[in-house]
């Protein structure tokens, strides 16, 4: 079964999120978990897809496997953004809710 991971430190924001998920895919995993726990939510889930701010993908970019699939929310959507979430190896960046 394919697995979503959204992980964000703020609780409300998680939340919110992944039942937005859970009611578009219903038949995807979602998991939804603080960012210190991203590495563990991706070993135990090959081929997660993993919804993380793009400041915390610097802190932890290392720590996933490297099958993982990071798509980055972030405010900004500018080209000095973008460039940056490039250079981290996401495959997307999506407009923070």
């Amino acid at each position: 079964m394919p697995t979503i991971a959204v992980l964000d430190d703020d609780a409300s924001t998680r939340d919110a999120l992944a039942g937005m998920l859970r009611d578009l895919f219903p038949r995807v995993r979602v998991i939804d978990a603080r960012v210190d726990d991203a590495a563990a939510v991706a070993e135990r889930d090959v081929g997660t897809l993993v919804l993380i701010e793009l400041a915390a993908v610097e802190r932890i970019r290392r720590r996933l496997p490297a099958g993982a699939r990071v798509v980055a929310l972030t405010r900004e959507m500018g080209p000095d953004t973008l460039w940056r979430a490039e250079a981290l190896g996401v495959a997307a960046s999506v407009r923070a809710p």
